[in-house]
Parts: structure tokens; sequence; C-alpha cells
């Protein structure tokens, strides 16, 4: 699996900071110039990974001022875009009792997963013993960058 193109980031949990997020994901993009309808992947990812990073600064951490790391990786076979984040919150994910919400009464709040596995291609959770680790995967269709 060649890795094309890598970054990592370490993020404070600060909700404002997110916003930074667009542009690294841009710029893994940028390495991918034949991709096609780019701003819409682009779009589907930041959302994506907004929404998992919501999740991790007000659920795994409960509002504690902390630092979280996450790591982009733009791979060749299969072409893809992967994101992996790793946060020490003291609050666990249970991912077998997760269930796919009701949309014909949709809930106020808990639509963050649901959102992410619409969005992206493979959305993975695990709980490790130095905390809890997320993976993002978005396939793409630009052969020319492999």
């Amino acid at each position: 699996m060649p890795t094309i193109a890598s970054k990592t980031i370490v993020l404070p949990t600060e909700l404002d900071r997110l916003s930074e997020l667009e542009a690294i994901v841009a710029e893994m993009l940028a390495h991918a110039p034949d991709l096609p309808e780019r701003e819409i992947v682009q779009y589907n990812v930041v959302l994506a990974l907004h929404e998992l990073c919501v999740n991790i600064i007000k659920h795994a951490y409960a509002g504690e001022k902390r630092q979280f790391s996450v790591v982009f990786d733009l791979m060749c076979d299969p072409t893809r875009i992967q994101i992996d984040t790793y946060d020490n919150g003291g609050n666990r994910f249970d991912m077998a009792a997760w269930q796919t919400p009701n949309l014909d009464d949709p809930p106020i709040h808990g639509l963050g997963i649901f959102l992410m596995r619409q969005l992206m291609d493979e959305v993975t959770y695990e709980s490790l013993p130095t905390g809890n680790h997320w993976r993002l995967v978005k396939l793409l269709t630009a052969d020319a960058i492999c």
C-alpha cells in the first residue's frame, strides 16, 4: 500500500479549531489532480471528519481541555484517503450497541455515525488500551495518482 502523502496534526479539544481540517483535506486531495467531483468528495470527507471530531470533543473528552491526533494518508491499492484519529479520552464508545436511527422519526441528536457512514466508504472504531481509534476511509477514482 504505497502512501502518496501523509500528514499528522494534534488538535486541542476546541470546536473553533476544527476549521483547520478543511485545508488539510484539500492539501491531501491536491495530490489527485484528476479526481472526479473533487468538490463533492472534499466536502463529504470534511463533513464526516468534522462530525467525528465534534464527537471526540463532546463525548470522549466530555469538555475537558486536552488534545487528540489526526493522521491523514492518501494511499494507493486501492486509491483512497484514510483518516485516523487517536484520543485518550476517558469515555469509550460501544459500537456494538449503536443502532441506525429511525429516519421516519429522527432524533434531535445522535445522527453523527449515521452521517459518517453515509459519506464515507468505511467507518471503524477500536477501543485501545491507550484510548480510542477511529478510521474514516473514502475510496477515490483517481487512478492517475498511483
